[in-house]
């Protein structure tokens, strides 16, 4: 009984240390989207610094929409329905982001952003 209860113990706390040692900071997806940004349009430092707060104040908020729905219901149907609720609200992060790079960005950048680097970030692992 005792060497279950530490094989299981063990077992736990080596899934949970691993799923921690995965998860990306909001600085490190701001980072990598900074690093996109500046190979493929070089923007000058206001233009940067704007970029950065959009894409952290993104970040930040999907982050405390993930941790919403992981502490919230455990049954079926309330997942079910905080699955709707959050990728409603999660394409509103998306809409409300992009509006507010079409005012940061010329429409040039802003195609650039929609063509290359958009989607160079999700083939990559937002890397």
């Amino acid at each position: 009984m005792r060497s279950r209860f530490i094989l299981v113990l063990g077992l736990f706390l080596t899934l949970n240390s691993s799923l921690y040692a995965q998860k990306e900071s909001v600085g490190d997806k701001v980072g990598a989207v900074l690093t996109k940004f500046d190979a493929a349009i070089k923007p000058d430092k206001a233009k940067r610094s704007s970029i950065e707060t959009i894409f952290t104040d993104f970040y930040t908020a999907q982050e405390k929409l993930r941790d919403n729905i992981q502490g919230s219901s455990t049954l079926a149907q309330g997942l079910q329905q905080d699955y709707q609720s959050v990728r409603k609200q999660n394409e509103g992060l998306f809409t409300e982001r992009d509006n507010q790079l079409k005012k940061a960005l010329t429409a040039d950048e802003y195609k650039k952003w929609k063509e290359e680097i958009e989607p160079a970030l999700r083939k990559t692992g937002k890397k």
